[in-house]
């Protein structure tokens, strides 16, 4: 019974981290050009326990299973028009990058600002600088350069390089990762890209998800009256 309890014990905390995924995945299903997470289990450790008696063979038995990474999932989500001008969406692969102090930063969220620093007018995301395809900040002369505006847009040889930092942001998490400019862009303006997070899709998830939490706390509850039972009869 002590090894069904921990197998149980096992199964609810990999249920519970998974809510946690799901719970931030359908948070972030109005975040503009946020790309959902899922993640990837592993089995934990196989023991060897003996087969029927007078039978030539041994079984494995199991110990449940732990979420081993969390992955970003980069499809693309749906474009739609928002008619403001420092609005950008990028069609395919790519990120804009964004500067913070000395790190920059990389998102395919494109609702830009025209912030005012220092007496200049700075393209800015969230705060950060947009850098243009010389990595250097997007600065407007006036107002009427906003139709020229053009950040850069970069690629990544394996988008898998990329780690989440929050507030719909990445950075470069291998230091073997390559990127590089993309030349012509299609790029949106007056759009965003919408989330990939698909909400019926998440739905299902955690309809499943609330049934495995259910059926490991029974086995849970049931294996710990059985070894209570046990005790009771031993004493």
């Amino acid at each position: 019974m002590i090894k069904a309890y921990y197998t149980a014990t096992n199964g609810a905390t990999s249920s519970q981290n998974y809510l946690d995924i799901i719970s931030n995945n359908m948070a972030n299903i109005q975040t503009q050009g946020f790309k959902k997470s899922k993640p990837e289990f592993s089995d934990l450790l196989y023991t060897n326990i003996r087969g029927p008696e007078g039978a030539n063979t041994e079984l494995k038995s199991g110990s449940g299973s732990k979420i081993n990474k969390v992955d970003v999932v980069f499809t693309q989500g749906a474009p739609y028009q928002t008619g403001v001008p420092t609005d950008f969406a990028i069609q395919g692969d790519g990120f804009f990058m964004v500067q913070f102090e000395d790190e920059n930063f990389y998102t395919r969220g494109g609702s830009f600002e025209i912030t005012n620093i220092d007496e200049e007018n700075y393209l800015t995301y969230q705060g950060g600088y947009v850098l243009n395809s010389d990595e250097e900040p997007i600065i407007l002369e006036n107002t009427e350069d906003i139709n020229s505006i053009e950040p850069g847009v970069f690629t990544f040889s394996n988008n898998m390089d990329l780690e989440q930092t929050g507030n719909n942001l990445y950075r470069i998490a291998n230091e073997d990762a390559e990127y590089e400019l993309m030349e012509n862009p299609k790029l949106q303006k007056g759009w965003l890209e919408a989330s990939n997070v698909e909400m019926s899709e998440e739905m299902i998830k955690l309809i499943q998800l609330q049934r495995a939490f259910q059926l490991n706390s029974s086995i849970v509850k049931t294996a710990d009256e059985i070894e209570q039972t046990i005790n009771t009869l031993k004493s």
